[in-house]
């Protein structure tokens, strides 16, 4: 009996055995070859695009079976939906409905076959950001389903598609749920939320167990920020009943950044009125004194043992309608009555506290919105603080009233809190004070309407946390007098503010301050300061810093002329030593003197007008390796505007003096905003090889200045900003570049665009030699750049003309055989090398050398060629005349014929060569003792050259018209050149 039942059991469990595995290997057979992510994603997508109106798309659609077993699920991934309900086509940001990284949804599917019961098992998603709109039309992209336009019998009733909903478990980790309202102006923003929900949906009635935290609530209503900074989170059972629309919050905990309130209450949905009726109650979870001092941020008091005493309330209400132009009202009610505290191991304690605070917030004006502090009074450790204050008309313009009499002991005061390591206070603090002003006074800088009597005395005040590098010390006294005007009396002896943000430090400034003219509230009420300081410091931390030695200031503020109700500032000030540094740009100046004003034209923005002069001022920019030194001048500043007058200054060997105008200099230091600017500029004597040095190396300032003009450290490719537009005219008495001077430069100037352009200046030098020049520099890269010029030399000696353009050595070398002045006038462009040098390849250029006189030197060209024709001369000969024109093109010089006369000889010479010297040459001779024409061939290069008799080519090609052709042709083709590199100058629109 027993080895039957055994075998029974065996056989049983084996063939359960083969049916489980039977029924594994059909489910791994289904999901990896039949229901595929490849076959279900498609199918989904379609079926949820045909009956959503919005566009649906992911990655992919997995079956599960093995990861959420014992059921089947759903695996989703990189999902979006994306609404169609306000348009159809070019979907903007609003439209984004949906998007997430992963879902998962584990439905159990019995329970709806047998039950019509849906059981969502597990739905969780990762990742996931929502973003909620409503248009002013009061369309929603979150209504995305397809009406039904089915006609529908209304005497047939319709089931409910199920008869309830259970879902035991919604996760939803990491997301970021933004509620654009515009129908309502209400803009709110969640980060980092994450969400746990149980729920149980019956028909009629249902409960939901949720608990939601996040990181941060941004909200805005009408354009102003009302929450920021607040981490929630919100644990609550809420019921929901269907028939009277009504949601209640049961045993609700919110906590507010760390602070616990228990909030109870319902939400109510009134159709009629389409909106939602709330009416929730709030107060403090725990409350006492003990869970008031546990609101002060850790980060500056331990969490330490405390003893505490007294009555504490803290509570409020949110009651009203939200839906449209419609916002519930909000109270908050604070009263601590008979209180005492003492932190363990500290020497003093809370001796008395009471508080009385009452506010009141209505965004529908319908109520009014005011903050009521009806007393404040801390008394313990040699210190008692009595203040009381009330704000009314919060929500139009705040009508502030503040009275406080007060003696603090913040040495022994710090030693009644436990605070953090690296947190402390010391120093005496005396105030007797009365406010009393608007809002609207502080934002419009009418600041002689704030009305204050009192006094406010700071000895050895000091506030630090080292772990935020912050201090702030303080020995300074302060004196309010008059009740109907803003009068004081400042003395501060020391002021330092050590920040993350700012450090600043004031060393002995006194000030007086006065009002006049209160009464007419069609104008600002003018206000002046008079003040004396020994020292003034300012820093902040993106590298600006101020510094302003011993210093005499009057400040006026009052009624702007062009609009008496916007505040216009008077700055007079003088001072032995001013600096400044933004950036890497560092300014300072030697007993200045300021006068300026400033009109507001917008919250942060004032327009300055004035006078700035000075004593001596130097410049130093990380654009030049040299400083700009600047003698006594004055600058004049408006509209966004500095004008200079004469202004001296020096740039190593060289002298400028400037006039006229600058402007956006602020805008181009610290935004790298276009500079522009329009200048007069002369100078005695202009080095320009040692400007050159200092932009092309501005790291070196010291082999800059000690360098002399024959130092052998070459020029290098120098880069123009690219926020600099200067249009400047020129005087310059003394020009040096490279060995030449130049006398009497003038013309015009301009830079942009990373280039300059020299204007059809106008030089004398060469000993003797005059020159009209117009010359075009770009570089955007240290590495490459670009030069056009069209030089127009008048009697200029050859052997100089070399020295000035060493290229056309290589360009045209039988130069290197003559000898006199000539008439020389050259257009080119080409790109340029790091250091300076022309790309010959990249030239292109026509050229037209004229002159009389000229000496043809002894030379291996002209040797052979002297004994080839038998000249009477061998060595040395004169030229009547010559008149060549040269172009340079593709790599390629073109010499067109030209006739030149000398000995017995009357030839006409032409031909080509390339840049590597490798030329072919033809001379026809037209006139000599020979009775017939014969030509000379000339091919080879300078090492090899090949000489040979031939037929003359050029005796047609010399004739007036053919001249008057090619010189045509040559001016053309400079004429292009300049219009081609002047297009680099043109502004862009």
């Amino acid at each position: 009996m027993k080895s039957r039942t055994k075998k029974i059991l065996k056989i049983t469990g084996i063939t359960l055995g083969s049916l489980i595995v039977l029924i594994a290997a059909i489910i791994a057979v289904a999901i990896n070859f039949v229901f595929t992510p490849e076959k279900l994603t498609p199918v989904v997508l379609t079926a949820a695009n045909q009956n959503l109106n919005a566009k649906l798309d992911m990655e992919s659609v997995e079956l599960t079976f093995f990861s959420t077993f014992p059921r089947f699920g759903v695996k989703l991934t990189d999902g979006s939906l994306v609404s169609k309900s306000i348009r159809d086509s070019l979907w903007q940001r609003t439209d984004s409905l949906l998007s997430f990284k992963r879902a998962i949804v584990v439905v159990n599917i019995v329970d709806y076959l047998r039950l019509k019961k849906i059981s969502i098992n597990r739905l969780r998603l990762d990742s996931i950001n929502v973003y909620a709109f409503k248009g002013k039309d009061g369309v929603a992209n979150w209504d995305i389903m397809v009406p039904d336009t089915t006609a529908v019998d209304t005497t047939t009733r319709t089931q409910p598609i199920a008869s309830e909903i259970d879902i035991r478990r919604i996760v939803v980790r990491h997301a970021t749920v933004t509620y654009d309202d515009r129908e309502t102006r209400v803009f709110a923003n969640l980060w980092d939320a994450n969400l746990k929900l149980k729920a149980h949906l019956k028909k009629g009635h249902s409960m939901l167990a949720l608990d939601f935290n996040n990181k941060n609530v941004l909200f805005w209503q009408d354009g102003e920020l009302l929450v920021h900074r607040v981490a929630s989170r919100l644990k609550t059972d809420i019921e929901l009943n269907r028939a009277t629309r009504t949601i209640a919050l049961h045993d609700a905990l919110v906590n507010l950044n760390g602070v616990e309130l228990d909030v109870k209450g319902s939400l109510r949905r009134d159709t009629v009125a389409k909106a939602l009726d709330v009416d929730l109650q709030y107060g403090l979870h725990a409350p006492s004194l003990e869970t008031v001092l546990r609101m002060i941020p850790e980060s500056v008091v331990k969490k330490e043992d405390v003893s505490a005493q007294g009555n504490v309330t803290l509570n409020g209400i949110v009651k009203g309608q939200y839906g449209k132009d419609k916002m519930p009202m909000v109270t908050l009610k604070v009263a601590i009555d008979k209180a005492s505290a003492k932190y363990a191991r500290l020497p003093y304690g809370i001796d008395e506290f009471k508080a009385d605070f009452f506010g009141q917030v209505d965004l529908t004006k319908q109520e009014p919105s005011y903050l009521d502090l009806k007393i404040f009074h801390f008394k313990g450790a040699h210190t008692d603080i009595l203040a009381d204050a009330k704000v009314t008309d919060l929500l139009g313009d705040p009508d502030i009233t503040f009275h406080t009499e007060s003696t603090i002991d913040l040495t022994a005061l710090s030693k009644t809190f436990p605070l953090q390591e690296g947190v402390s206070i010391e120093g005496n603090v005396e105030a007797d004070l009365r406010l009393h002003c608007r809002l609207s006074s502080i934002k419009k800088k009418d600041l002689g309407r704030i009305k204050a009597l009192g006094k406010l005395n700071m000895t050895r005040l000091a506030l630090r946390d080292t772990s935020k590098n912050f201090e702030f010390t303080s020995d300074a006294s302060l004196r309010f007098f008059g009740n109907n005007v803003l009068g004081a009396q400042a003395k501060i002896n020391n002021i330092v503010l050590q920040a993350p943000q700012v450090n600043s430090n004031i060393e002995n400034l006194t000030a007086a301050i006065k009002t006049t003219n209160p009464q007419d509230t069609t104008r600002i009420a003018t206000v002046e300061c008079k003040l004396n300081a020994t020292k003034l410091k300012a820093s902040m931390p993106d590298s600006i810093f101020f510094f302003c030695g011993k210093t005499a200031a009057t400040i006026n503020l009052q009624p702007s002329e062009k609009n008496p109700t916007k505040p216009q500032v008077r700055l007079s000030m003088e001072a032995d030593t001013l600096f400044c540094r933004l950036g890497e740009n560092r300014v300072g100046m030697d007993k200045a003197g300021i006068n300026l004003k400033a009109r507001q034209v917008k919250d942060s923005i004032w327009i300055p007008q004035g006078i700035v002069g000075f004593n001596r001022m130097f410049v130093r920019t990380p654009m030049s390796a040299l400083p700009i030194r600047f003698q006594k001048t004055a600058v004049s500043v408006g509209n966004r505007t500095i004008t200079l007058h004469n202004a001296t200054m020096r740039i190593g060997r060289s002298d400028l003096t400037a006039s006229g105008s600058v402007h956006n200099l602020y805008g181009a230091m610290r935004r790298h905003k276009m500079l522009k600017a329009n200048l007069s500029l002369t100078s005695k004597n202009l080095n320009c090889n040692q400007l050159l040095r200092a932009l092309s190396f501005p790291q070196d300032t010291v082999q800059i200045e000690t360098a002399t003009d024959t130092t052998s450290a070459p020029l290098k490719l120098f880069v123009i900003p690219k926020n600099i537009d200067f249009e400047l005219q020129t005087n310059f008495r003394r020009v040096r570049y490279g060995k030449m001077v130049f006398n009497n430069v003038h013309g015009a100037v301009d830079v942009r665009n990373q280039a300059i352009h020299l204007k059809e200046l106008g030089m004398e030098g060469f000993d003797g030699a005059t020159m009209n020049t117009t010359l075009i520099y770009q570089a955007r890269t240290p590495r490459a750049g670009y030069a056009g010029f069209d030089f127009k030399l008048h009697n200029i000696n050859i052997g100089k003309l070399v020295d000035f353009i060493p290229s056309l050595d290589t360009i045209v070398p039988m130069l290197r055989s003559f000898q006199g002045t000539v008439e020389f006038n050259v257009s080119a462009e080409s790109d340029l090398d790091s250091c300076l040098n022309i790309k010959i390849p990249s030239l292109r250029s026509a050229i037209h050398v004229e002159g009389d006189s000229l000496v043809l030197l002894d030379g291996e060209t002209f040797a052979e060629i002297s004994k080839k024709f038998l000249f009477k001369n061998k060595e040395r000969n004169l030229i009547d005349s010559i008149a060549v024109n040269i172009s340079v093109a593709d790599g390629n010089v073109t010499v067109y014929p030209f006739v030149i006369e000398m000995d017995r000889y009357r030839a006409a010479v032409g031909g080509t060569q390339d840049l590597d010297m490798n030329f072919n040459y033809h001379i026809s001779i037209l006139k000599s003792p020979i009775p017939f024409k014969l030509g000379l061939n000339i091919s080879g290069n300078l090492d090899k050259m090949k000489f040979g008799m031939g037929k003359a080519k050029y005796k047609d090609a010399v004739t007036p018209v053919e001249i008057h052709k090619v010189d045509s042709t040559i001016v053309n083709m400079g004429e292009q050149i300049v219009r081609d590199f002047r297009k680099v100058m043109r502004r862009q629109q």
